[in-house]
């Protein structure tokens, strides 16, 4: 066995544009965190969260217990104890690592925390996939993401975003949780994807609501039967859109600046734009020849992060380094 000290793993952030909770009605046990999940999603994208992990020397006077023998920074802050998904992949996979390991876990995400672009996913497969390959586990891929799709649940911190950023590309959950059921929506050529983010949203408070759970799987439904009829970027767009109006998230959570903007960027030949699912974000879908009339409009609402413009990512985790 090769002895490894080091790994750095790329994860494609991604974007929901709708989803389906599970009906609250419905009870699940916590040990079948397997089977939560949502149906429906977006596309994942060409900008990462780059998670590195180092295993540190063992100080032999400290508690030898691998669920505490880590910290987490993220760009550059240390928040172990605030990370509460990347301490949950770390635990659940504690009984496959060396008793006495001691880990340094470093996320630098290129697009905001909390803004509806999955960091919290990509940085629990950046976890999963990296000690999978830092310690030579033998996990497959997808046994692999299961750890992380757990933790993002667990959390609250996600429902069905591990999954599109396994897979990559525009990707629709079908089913919800693990393993991965899904639809693929192939993307014509020319086509770039314009953000800008306001802030966060609390994801945890809005998936643990009574309210927005159960309105959430009403609409949801519906949109996955609309998604259903057609498999198109466009017709993905509508859904989008039907979602959001539905759900009436912009009016319920006073983002009139979203609204304006999404107005505005509707009187360009755009193939759509709608919310990040959940973040004070907007998502642009457009041809790369009017991106930047696109970007011109999002300046006019001077977003705190962006104008940013990214393409979709056709492929899942990546490890970059490993040594």
């Amino acid at each position: 066995m090769v002895n490894l000290h080091k790994v750095e793993v790329w994860v494609p952030h991604r974007i929901s544009g709708f989803f389906q909770m599970m009906n609250p009605k419905e009870k699940v046990t916590q040990k079948d965190l397997t089977k939560i999940g949502s149906r429906g999603g977006g596309p994942a994208l060409t900008a990462f969260g780059k998670t590195t992990i180092t295993i540190l020397q063992t100080n032999e006077n400290k508690e030898k217990n691998p669920k505490k023998n880590f910290k987490v920074f993220m760009d550059g802050e240390e928040k172990t104890s605030k990370a509460k998904t990347s301490a949950s992949v770390v635990n659940h996979m504690a009984h496959l690592l060396p008793e006495k390991v001691n880990l340094l876990i470093e996320h630098y995400f290129d697009l905001p925390i909390g803004a509806g672009f999955g960091s919290s996913g990509a940085g629990a497969l950046g976890i999963s996939f990296g000690l999978n390959a830092l310690f030579q586990l033998g996990l497959t891929p997808l046994e692999a993401a299961k750890y992380a799709h757990i933790a993002d649940v667990e959390n609250n911190t996600g429902l069905g975003t591990v999954g599109g950023q396994f897979v990559g590309g525009l990707s629709i959950m079908t089913e919800p949780g693990y393993p991965f059921q899904y639809k693929k929506i192939q993307i014509p050529k020319n086509i770039e994807i314009v953000l800008g983010s306001w802030g966060t949203i609390n994801t945890k408070s809005i998936l643990t609501n009574p309210i927005y759970k159960q309105l959430i799987h009403q609409v949801g439904k519906k949109a996955m039967e609309k998604m259903n009829e057609k498999f198109s970027l466009e017709n993905y767009m509508k859904v989008c859109k039907f979602f959001v109006k539905k759900t009436n998230f912009l009016e319920r959570l006073n983002l009139m600046i979203l609204k304006n903007l999404i107005e505005s960027l509707e009187k360009l030949k755009i193939i759509g734009a709608s919310m990040t699912q959940l973040g004070k974000s907007v998502f642009c879908v457009c041809d790369k020849q009017i991106s930047q009339q696109v970007i011109k409009v999002f300046n006019q609402f001077n977003p705190t992060f962006g104008t940013k413009i990214v393409n979709i990512c056709n492929h899942g985790p990546e490890i970059k380094t490993i040594e």
